[in-house]
């Protein structure tokens, strides 16, 4: 729908407030615009029998005005930008102008052509002294006579209320495909009413739905948590993972995988040296992750990300990262508890515990490897958008290094050893993990041979570790700062 532009005959752009709360809805932003006449956008309504009557109003002076810009007020159940209805309107930069329906899909908008031909009405956009003003009227009735794709994407404004979303931003000159809002704290980030608005007419009562009324909405927020410190606390849980898996984690597999013999007559703090790192590491480490996790879901408002009914690969990816990095650190959260039971050195199921223990413990750490890798092309980290292939290829260096590391020892181990790692019983008779401070010594065997060649390659594995963390660190707190207005 095409619409020619409308010069208003007014000496000077401005909102007029007249009638807020008397004929009709009204919702200006920032919150307390009005008496100060400091509002930079806004949204009324005119709720009527065959339908409601929206007004959109914005300032678009800060957006680029060499481009179409676009604002939009979305109908949403909850809060968020997903399964909402949405009415926008976009000016293209020569002054035509076009007023549409579209969906959100939590990662994805839509426009509904079909919904646009047979729902909107009366349209009309209007701009002068860089005020923005789009009018449309949106039916009641015929949304049951849409196609079954774009019915369910149409909420029935009539039946129940909705939380009201404002958006604004630029698009392409030429698909006139809008571009993502801002997405730094400032006033071209979305604004979100606190309570919901409804815009029934008749039988609310029998629906449930308290009746439609001319209101002024005064409360309102962007965030619930800023997006400063959304984008520190993502931050910080990525850096923690990194520590607690790939530093900590891995470093502490290797030592209780094959430093078990080593310094056989040696105690650190009153039990055996590769115990005491193994406990320290891997508890520290778990510490980091458990942590880690919690921050990042309170910063998301304890919302599991999903991606409905579009699903790019890196729409998928963000969604996998959330399962399988909850999936690898419950394994994790299991291990030290597995641990208090693990039976003596010499009963007959210790090799079973051995093989169960490491099973798990390398299977939380291939999800935990995983989900770094899905983490690069999500929009809070933003390395794979900034830095390219560059990290995929540091990670991917990192997981090689690990298992290369792993082949090496096993096989100095084997070398030197007749009897297989994990069927070894090594620990004085009747030590178990259920004592406090575990096995203070280990058995009386001969210190290994190549004991400096095992060192040496501990060593490159352990630099190699921190380097990885710390070049990883590095690219994303210069992400950060640069996502900082």
């Amino acid at each position: 729908i095409q619409i020619s532009l409308i010069f208003l005959p007014i000496a000077s752009a401005q909102f007029d407030f007249d009638q807020c709360n008397i004929t009709k809805g009204c919702w200006f932003h920032p919150p307390n615009c009005i008496s100060t006449a400091t509002c930079l956008s806004g949204v009324e309504w005119e709720v009527r029998p065959a339908g409601v009557l929206f007004t959109m109003h914005s300032f678009v002076t800060d957006l680029d005005t060499t481009r179409p810009t676009w604002m939009a007020v979305g109908l949403s159940l909850n809060q968020r930008m997903d399964d909402d209805t949405v009415l926008e309107c976009i000016r293209r930069a020569d002054g035509d102008g076009r007023v549409q329906m579209s969906f959100n899909d939590e990662t994805h908008n839509t426009v509904l052509h079909q919904a646009s031909a047979s729902l909107i009405s009366e349209q009309a956009v209007t701009f002068q002294d860089g005020l923005l003003t789009c009018t449309a009227s949106l039916s009641f009735t015929g949304r049951d006579q849409l196609a079954v794709t774009e019915q369910f994407k149409v909420h029935d404004l009539s039946i129940r209320p909705y939380y009201l979303l404002f958006a604004r931003g630029s698009a392409d000159p030429y698909s006139l495909q809008k571009d993502i809002h801002s997405t730094n704290d400032g006033p071209t980030f979305p604004w979100i009413t606190e309570d919901t608005v409804s815009f029934c007419v008749e039988n609310c009562t029998l629906l449930g739905v308290s009746p439609s009324e001319p209101i002024l909405v005064t409360q309102m927020h962007q965030t619930r948590m800023e997006r400063y410190w959304r984008y520190r606390v993502a931050v910080m849980h990525g850096v923690a993972m990194l520590l607690g898996w790939w530093v900590l984690g891995s470093n502490g597999i290797i030592i209780a995988r094959y430093f078990k013999p080593l310094f056989p007559r040696r105690k650190l703090l009153g039990t055996a040296v590769w115990f005491q790192f193994h406990r320290d590491m891997m508890i520290t480490g778990l510490l980091l992750e458990v942590a880690a996790v919690i921050c990042i879901f309170w910063q998301a408002g304890w919302v599991w990300y999903e991606c409905s009914y579009e699903c790019s690969s890196d729409d998928f990816a963000k969604k996998m990262h959330a399962i399988t990095g909850v999936f690898g650190t419950s394994l994790a959260v299991i291990q030290p508890f597995l641990a208090i039971l693990r039976p003596s050195p010499d009963s007959n199921v210790r090799p079973i515990f051995n093989w169960a223990h490491w099973l798990i413990g390398m299977t939380a750490w291939c999800f935990a490897s995983a989900t770094f890798v899905m983490a690069l092309p999500l929009g809070k980290t933003g390395l794979n958008r900034v830095y390219g292939h560059v990290p995929n290829y540091i990670m991917g260096g990192y997981i090689i290094t690990f298992c290369l590391t792993n082949v090496i020892l096993e096989m100095i181990a084997t070398t030197y050893s007749s009897t297989p790692l994990r069927s070894q019983k090594i620990g004085p008779s009747g030590m178990s993990m259920s004592i406090i401070n575990g096995p203070s010594a280990e058995s009386n065997l001969a210190e290994p041979k190549r004991t400096s060649a095992r060192l040496f390659i501990f060593g490159v594995h352990l630099v190699i570790s921190l380097a990885v963390a710390i070049t990883i660190t590095v690219m994303l707190v210069r992400i950060m700062y640069s996502h900082s207005p």
